[in-house]
């Protein structure tokens, strides 16, 4: 972390809170002079809505807002992590750690700053106005976080649907006589439309394996880059047969069954979880208008022959 990001962040983030300050101190003015709420709302519908041009310091900005992001989780541990969750996510890129921490302080500053500014024009003010403001700069802070953990979430289900699929073909190529190396391009492009996920991966594996970084090393930064745990075992499988010199076809079909027996376990998993899940709905929707069709009829019947019988109307 240099000290021009430092200096561009805290130069930042002095002018975010100067801005909260005066959107606040605004908003207590409007309260107490209704002549200037509305010449100012009448102002703000007059003025077009300026924008802003992009230019060379957003990226100092963007840096520098990053910068005060780190200042909050300042261990190399937590960068590494991050930056991993990025990866697995799909951002591969060297700026995509800072990106994302700037869009972190960028959110968790603008949507504060921005409900202020709405509520400086209200007619009423909001009484809570400066807790909305503490809340929506938390949720802010963390919404990133979130999405990238949503994304990281649906990448792995798409590889691992895909993933048996994929090693048949490695199966059949492999005993067909290609290398697992040819095997892995020709699978790649039979999966770039069925799994374009999967496929994308498995060339990049190619690409670092024909760069020169080992097989096993290769499988093992799949496993890295995409968090599943089927890939971390197929890594393994591979390095086995590669020192035990075993066939290699033998242990991807071995592989792709187990893949397929875990994913019908699963299925049975979710099948069984379905029932008691029923139950909720079952007992407050279902129940309460069958015990009425059934005992409405018998309930209005007895109701009429007790009340009868007691001398009523």
């Amino acid at each position: 972390m240099s000290v021009d990001y430092l200096a561009h962040g805290a130069v930042l983030l002095a002018v975010f809170a100067f801005v909260g300050i005066a959107a606040f101190a605004l908003s207590l003015r409007g309260r107490s002079d209704p002549v200037l709420r509305r010449l100012r709302a009448r102002k703000a519908e007059v003025a077009p809505p300026a924008e802003a041009p992009l230019t060379e310091v957003g990226l100092a900005i963007a840096r520098g807002m990053a910068s005060i992001a780190q200042v909050t989780s300042d261990k190399e541990a937590s960068l590494s992590r991050l930056r991993r969750r990025l990866v697995q996510a799909g951002f591969r890129r060297e700026a995509a750690v800072h990106t994302f921490l700037a869009a972190k302080v960028g959110i968790a500053l603008a949507l504060p700053v921005g409900f202020l500014a709405v509520e400086s024009l209200l007619a009423e003010g909001i009484d809570l106005a400066v807790p909305i403001a503490v809340w929506l700069c938390t949720g802010g802070f963390f919404l990133p976080n979130l999405w990238i953990s949503s994304r990281i979430q649906s990448r792995r289900q798409s590889i691992e649907r895909g993933l048996p699929d994929a090693l048949d073909l490695l199966v059949t190529c492999v005993e067909a006589g290609l290398g697992l190396d040819a095997a892995l391009v020709r699978v790649s492009g039979d999966l770039e439309l069925s799994w374009p996920l999967l496929a994308e991966e498995l060339n990049l594996t190619f690409l670092e394996i024909k760069a020169g970084i080992p097989r096993t090393e290769a499988f093992r930064r799949l496993f890295e880059r995409t968090g599943v745990d089927e890939l971390k075992s197929l890594a393994a499988t591979l390095a086995q047969a590669e020192m035990f010199g075993t066939s290699i076809a033998v242990s991807l079909r071995v592989q792709a069954s187990g893949l397929r027996i875990r994913r019908m376990y699963r299925a049975e998993e979710r099948a069984a979880v379905v029932a008691v899940k029923m139950t909720v709905p079952l007992v407050l929707c279902i129940l309460p208008s069958l015990l009425a069709v059934v005992m409405g009829p018998a309930a209005v019947n007895i109701y009429n022959s007790l009340f009868t019988k007691l001398g009523g109307g």
